[in-house]
């Protein structure tokens, strides 16, 4: 059956998924600094993309945000994953690949679970901000 309800992200959300691609980035940062064959532009060009990544990974979701933060962490996995496939190879990196993670966050249950908190959240805060500006 189709999902009806839309995904909920929460910043738990998004700092899981910073969690588990940052273990992979450092580990392959180590490899590909070690690596004597990786052409000096495809080192340079590592180095800024995983600059981004540092930024964006050192950085705390927020409540507001944490929909696009998981879209851009969703982004720099494909981005990693590419960087994968083109330098393993060149370099001899050994180690699971990276692979993506499940569209979704968390089970059904969960997503409704969530869907229904924030909409109980959103509730009650226009029913107290009715009763404030009466």
């Amino acid at each position: 059956m189709t999902n009806l309800l839309p995904m909920v992200v929460t910043p738990d959300d998004v700092r899981t998924m910073k969690t588990r691609l940052d273990a992979f980035a450092r580990a392959f940062d180590r490899s590909v600094a070690a690596c004597t064959r990786v052409h000096p532009y495809t080192r340079t060009s590592w180095a800024e993309f995983y600059r981004g990544w540092r930024q964006f990974a050192d950085a705390d979701p927020s409540w507001l945000h944490a929909a696009a933060e998981y879209e851009t962490a969703r982004q720099y996995e494909e981005h990693l994953v590419a960087w994968q496939r083109q330098l393993a190879p060149v370099c001899g990196i050994a180690g699971a690949p990276l692979t993506r993670a499940p569209a979704s966050s968390g089970s059904s249950l969960e997503s409704t679970i969530k869907t229904v908190a924030i909409a109980g959240a959103v509730v009650a805060a226009a029913l107290a901000l009715r009763e404030v500006m009466r």
